[in-house]
């Protein structure tokens, strides 16, 4: 007699190969675990999905970028992975490899990444956590009139490491997918940033829902606000230039007139202010570049395209100037933000934003992942989560003083440094 449609039969179950991981309880053989494994019941089934994400996981943190070098990894490392998981089966081929993350549910393994980034994430006092996109060109497939998938990232800029992902739809961009991926995570009592795409309503609204604050770019998406920032701030450079004129003429008066205890007021009180805030970062040299900013910020007042930004309390300015090859650029910004006007919290912010870049950077030149030419959209999807896990160890792990591709040869010639990266991620 059949038995209910989705069990798997007695017979199947008596005949099926137990499976024993010899580190069950290990947190991300764990969480490696509770993934549903979406290969039908089979009496040849032999190698555990727990066992396959894991050898992959190892893999990529040694150094893999495509599934051949994953197999020869494996087959290196294969007792030191027997510690943890079932390997009694070996290490599968390539096509099992790419089989099985080709029908893994991506939304199983991107929760995964959420489980494990919690794991190791410190709770720090107005965390900066930045969203931003990032396509995966390898992806492409121009016969078929496909780009490559865009993925939506949330990189915590304190901790130096990826929250979560989730795909943006072909037909949607990243407008829609940012308030998805921002009801993913705990985002109380933190700072959300993002690019001049997701400066929206509905982005500020979704901070706030979600007891966090945010510091969001203006430019040409946002016209009529951008005029009216841009307006505002025209004013009080004017009304701060003119008092700055009237204070330092007070100043030669009471000079002037020998006045001690006028002058010592007017010094102890300076110019006035208009409730705005002023901050400048110290110049930093990276790469070659000079680069320095000014940040200056003040009460959103009664600007009328204010309306629908909820949570809306100042808007900021920051001036940044950078000298490369000889060559000095100037470049303004303009920013809303949930923040009080404090200037030297919302220009931290705004330099915080672009650490999300060196995510992007890494996965590109150090995991390669634009040369790969993994044309399965979920394949590849489920490819980058591993990715992220793998790079957020080798970013946490410090004891190696080196580079993250130097941490990788570490990795692969070393159990115990592997050991050391593996701890990491939880």
């Amino acid at each position: 007699m059949a038995g209910k449609k989705g069990e798997i039969p007695e017979h199947v179950k008596r005949r099926q190969k137990k499976i024993s991981d010899p580190q069950a309880d290990h947190p991300v053989v764990k969480i490696f675990h509770e993934i549903d494994d979406p290969r039908k019941p089979s009496l040849t089934f032999s190698y555990p999905l727990t066992s396959i994400l894991f050898m992959t996981l190892m893999a990529v943190i040694s150094g893999a970028t495509d599934w051949a070098k994953v197999v020869v990894m494996s087959e290196g490392m294969i007792d030191w992975l027997a510690i943890y998981v079932d390997m009694s089966s070996g290490v599968p081929c390539e096509r099992t490899f790419t089989n099985i993350f080709n029908v893994i549910k991506p939304e199983a393994l991107e929760q995964a990444l959420q489980k494990l980034s919690e794991l190791i994430r410190e709770r720090i006092p107005q965390e900066v956590i930045s969203f931003d996109g990032q396509t995966e060109r390898g992806t492409a497939e121009k016969r078929k009139g496909l780009s490559g998938i865009h993925l939506m990232n949330a990189w915590s800029s304190d901790n130096r490491i990826c929250l979560g992902q989730i795909k943006v739809d072909d037909k949607s961009n990243e407008i829609i997918a940012m308030p998805k991926l921002m009801d993913m995570l705990e985002l109380k009592g933190t700072i959300i940033t993002a690019d001049a795409m997701n400066t929206q309503k509905a982005t500020a609204k979704k901070a706030i829902d979600n007891e966090a604050d945010y510091v969001l770019p203006v430019k040409g998406n946002q016209p009529t606000l951008l005029r009216d920032i841009e307006l505002a701030f025209e004013c009080l450079d004017k009304e701060l230039k003119n008092d700055q004129l009237r204070w330092e003429s007070e100043i030669k008066k009471a000079k002037e007139h020998r006045d001690r205890e006028r002058l010592e007021k007017l010094i102890k009180k300076g110019p006035k202010t208009y409730e705005s805030t002023y901050w400048e970062s110290e110049i930093e040299k990276v790469h070659g570049r000079i680069e320095s900013r000014i940040c200056t910020a003040m009460p959103v007042g009664d600007i009328p395209s204010k309306e629908g930004w909820e949570g809306i309390q100042s808007i900021a300015r920051v001036r940044r100037e950078r000298t490369e090859n000889g060559t000095t650029s100037h470049e303004t910004s303009y920013y809303i933000a949930s923040l009080k006007p404090h200037a030297d919290i919302i220009g931290e912010v705004t330099r915080g934003h672009w650490g999300v870049e060196t995510q992007h950077w890494y996965l590109d030149v150090v995991f390669r992942q634009d040369k790969s030419r993994y044309r399965n959209r979920i394949g590849a999807r489920n490819l980058a989560v591993i990715r992220k896990i793998a790079l957020n160890g080798l970013l946490r792990e410090d004891s190696l003083k080196r580079g993250v591709a130097t941490k990788q040869c570490a990795a692969a010639c070393n159990p115990s440094y592997r050991e050391k990266v593996l701890k990491k991620l939880f």
